[in-house]
């Protein structure tokens, strides 16, 4: 029996268009469609996080603070010199680059206070401030570790405190790790290690214990695991 194509035309129409409204959902679920939230390299190659899904870099990232990572297992910040990734280390859309030994600093410019001493990191290299330095707002690092702020206050720094070259704060990440069954924290920007039966209680007030265990400011007890890192809130910047 023959049927005229002005009967299967809108059949056609209709199956394109329910073709078009899936394939547009299946886009909206795909992980590919959620932005990259951070990279790292594992075994020396390089992956991306889209969520919790994680997969091998196919292309380069860009990622907020104009940061460019490539799949060579480099990234730059500002168009500036390539750096190299270490084995397991990440770098979060906050421009933040976590190591294997819980260390966790900013990749864009910066000021932080170190024992006692105001350092410059900038494209990559860092030295110390031995002379004052005037931030993009006005605010002044001095060599002895003080800082005058725009409406003239000195106040001293904290050590493990990061500020953006534009005299913005950047917030701390303090970390507790369990690697071959020893726990250490860094904490005000020095590592430390919490020997078997005692603790130490971060800036946040969490409590860290000698046998892996932690105790959360919020009152909730976990037991970290081997190879896990913890972060938690670090120094609060006194302006």
């Amino acid at each position: 029996m023959f049927v005229g194509m002005n009967h299967i035309l809108p059949v056609i129409l209709l199956g394109l268009a329910a073709l078009a409204t899936s394939t547009r959902a299946a886009d909206l679920q795909t992980p590919n469609a959620r932005p990259v939230n951070r990279v790292l390299m594992r075994e020396g190659r390089m992956y991306e996080a889209r969520g919790n899904q994680l997969s091998p870099m196919k292309d380069d990232v860009r990622l907020p603070h104009d940061i460019r990572v490539s799949t060579n297992g480099t990234y730059t910040v500002n168009n500036g010199t390539p750096r190299k990734f270490a084995e397991g280390q990440a770098l979060g859309a906050d421009g933040m680059l976590t190591s294997p030994n819980g260390s966790i600093v900013p990749v864009y410019d910066h000021v932080v206070m170190r024992a006692g001493k105001p350092g410059l990191f900038k494209d990559g290299t860092s030295r110390p401030v031995t002379t004052p330095l005037t931030l993009k707002d006005g605010t002044r690092i001095q060599p002895d570790g003080f800082i005058v702020t725009t409406d003239g206050r000195r106040l001293r720094l904290l050590d493990g405190q990061f500020f953006r070259l534009d005299g913005k704060p950047i917030p701390t990440r303090d970390s507790i790790t369990l690697a071959q069954g020893k726990v250490t924290v860094h904490k005000d920007g020095s590592r430390l290690t919490v020997p078997p039966g005692r603790s130490l209680v971060m800036n946040d007030g969490t409590k860290v214990f000698g046998n892996g265990t932690v105790l959360m400011k919020d009152g909730s007890r976990r037991r970290l695991a081997e190879g896990e890192i913890l972060t938690v809130e670090g120094v609060v910047t006194r302006r």
